[in-house]
């Protein structure tokens, strides 16, 4: 055996001394997109060897350096030649350079000659990025940080590769605050159809705020999870659904690129936050094209020929209105005696269509969606369900996804919703408002409590104060009862309401006249006689209280203001504030305006 390995070793180090003496290492770069701005952020360079020899490929080109300990020399001449590649194309943005820990301790990264070359090509180290490889060991004996830190202070960028695969990763993290954090490719693939991996990008979203790094999604191979990792909040992102490392990059995002990001739909379990099935059922849909009553049933049939996989076509009328649908398999149960298909053929696809079919409206309930299923015969399960808007034509819906959704959607309604008053909670709340955020959309979201409701909870009891909180929740879920409207319970007696409708600040302002009408109830008469109650204040001192009100402040956004929850929650804080401090009015609507946040400070 070892007569067989040793000359093959031999070869790949003979082959890997040609390519070091020669030059002979080839770069491709793969963009890194900008979800967001629409444009290309950055370049990673990928070295290859000589197209068709053994070492072309980056593992073995690297496992034979390190068998052969050339790995310094390797990994030294890789990036020389990304950076001469990059200068020559002369892309935009930054370039992601992947080093070695062998590297990296050298301290050739921040030489005097490292730098003289970035002044030859004209690179200043700003625009450098070095991602550490092998960062579990980074730390292992202490010259790791050392360099990191040393290439901090020159002005170059560090990230951290493959975030989410082992802890050293983030004890680097902690240690070194990189400006990037590149999620490990398992927590990208499949991530539309896996929760749990979609909870650990919104984590990794959130500790990077904190550590006001960007992440960067890396390995992305198809469409969904792309849309997916948006919609979370992922800003960059690479991957071969975007674009495949090539010696001639694209300097730009092209209308493909764009085209996936413009024609998103929504995935089943981000769905079941919203609140309601509006949209939920419209992303779902497929839009097949229909056809007319009059239209003749041959020509029909040939789609079907023409088309295996199409199981139903919708039948509307000429102002798109849906009437039925056309099944594949309910014609072959009419059509299949002898000679049916030719009495029929000429005759309009209407005297055949299935007219009692299931339809669901965009602004059904889930009990309205619930109950459609638990009518469905199984002719209606084969045929799909029509979704319309006032009548009007749509998509079509499987029964199947309208059950997966339903399912969903009661799942995260359980798992979220505020067990008083079985309204949405934080996790939705955050959701509803990243979700219009990144749509663009001009919204309205008003942050509000009960005041001085810990007295009164005090004196009266948890129970009498639960009641006061139902009392709150209810007038807010009469009021903004819409399909536009979304109304959420933060906890304790704290609510949010989020609304896109044009009229939604003049009904929030009947709020506190409608609370200060029903409150008296809850008091006995020589209370209400006096206006007021004794009770023990945050000092524990007596004081009188007057009845409980409420107090909202009102932030109304327009499209591209803010880019998050966080931003939002932060200034509702204040307006309630000053809600709070009025002496008349407790509803106080913001009417300044905010511009687009400057991106954070990297370093």
């Amino acid at each position: 055996m070892l007569t067989l390995v040793q000359p093959q070793i031999g070869y790949f180090a003979i082959l890997l001394d040609r390519i070091l003496l020669r030059g002979e290492l080839r770069m491709e770069l793969q963009p890194v997109f900008d979800l967001r701005g629409h444009s290309i952020h950055a370049y990673e360079a990928l070295a290859r060897g000589p197209q068709g020899s053994p070492l072309e490929r980056p593992d073995a080109l690297f496992r034979t350096a390190r068998e052969n300990g050339r790995l310094y020399e390797l990994d030294a001449r890789c990036v020389r030649t990304a950076l001469e590649t990059f200068a020559r194309l002369k892309l935009p943005g930054q370039l992601f350079l992947n080093v070695t820990q062998t590297l990296l301790d050298s301290g050739w990264l921040g030489s005097e000659a490292m730098l003289d070359l970035l002044h030859k090509l004209s690179l200043p180290p700003s625009r450098i990025v070095f991602e550490l490889l092998e960062s579990d060991d980074l730390f292992r004996d202490g010259k790791g940080l050392e360099q990191a830190e040393n290439l901090h202070r020159l002005g170059f960028s560090l990230a951290l590769d493959d975030m989410g695969r082992g802890f050293g990763r983030f004890d680097a993290w902690q240690r070194l605050h990189p400006r990037y954090l590149k999620i490990d490719r398992a927590f990208c693939a499949g991530l539309a159809d896996d929760a749990i991996k979609a909870a650990f990008v919104r984590s990794m979203l959130l500790m990077a705020e904190a550590s006001r790094s960007w992440v960067v999604a890396e390995g992305v191979e198809s469409a969904r999870d792309l849309r997916v990792l948006r919609e979370i909040g992922v800003q960059l992102a690479q991957g071969f659904v975007l674009e495949r490392p090539s010696a001639q990059p694209s300097r730009e995002m092209g209308a493909a690129q764009r085209g996936l990001l413009q024609t998103a739909q929504p995935e089943l379990y981000a769905l079941a936050s919203r609140g309601s099935v509006e949209q939920s059922a419209l992303g779902l849909a497929r839009p097949i094209p229909p056809v007319q009553p009059q239209v003749q049933l041959e020509e029909v049939l040939r789609r079907f020929d023409a088309h295996p996989d199409l199981l139903s076509i919708p039948v509307v009328d000429a102002q798109q209105r849906a009437l039925g649908i056309l099944n594949r398999y309910v014609l072959a149960d009419r059509l299949w005696r002898p000679h049916v298909r030719d009495l029929l053929g000429n005759k309009p696809c209407a005297q055949v269509m299935s007219a009692d079919v299931l339809k669901l409206d965009v602004n059904s309930s889930l009990h309205q969606a619930s109950q459609l299923i638990a009518d469905a015969s199984f002719r209606h399960a084969t045929e799909g369900v029509l979704v319309t808007d006032q009548g009007v034509y749509r998509g079509l819906l499987l029964v199947g996804d309208l059950l997966r959704l339903v399912n969903e959607f009661q799942i995260q309604t359980a798992r979220y919703a505020n067990p008083l008053t079985l309204l949405p909670g934080n996790v939705p709340i955050d959701e509803q408002i990243d979700r219009l955020l990144a749509a663009g959309r001009s919204f309205v979201v008003a942050y509000g409590d009960i005041d001085h409701f810990k007295p009164f909870n005090d004196a009266f009891g948890y129970q009498l104060g639960d009641e006061v909180i139902l009392l709150l929740a209810d007038l807010l879920r009469a009021r903004f009862g819409r399909s536009g409207d979304f109304v959420g319970h933060i906890g304790g007696d704290d609510f949010i309401v989020v609304s896109t409708e044009p009229d939604a600040i003049d009904r929030l302002q009947t709020l506190p006249q409608a609370f200060a009408a029903e409150i008296p109830r809850f008091f006995d008469a020589d209370q209400r006689e006096r206006g007021g109650y004794e009770a023990k204040n945050r000092q524990g001192e007596s004081q009188r209280f007057g009845f409980p009100t409420v107090s909202f402040g009102v932030l109304p956004l327009a499209g591209g203001e803010v880019e998050s929850h966080r931003e939002v929650s932060a200034l509702l804080v204040e307006l309630k504030k000053v809600a709070k401090a009025q002496a008349q009015n407790r509803v106080f609507v913001e009417r300044r305006q905010y511009g687009p946040p400057m991106p954070p400070v990297m370093g």
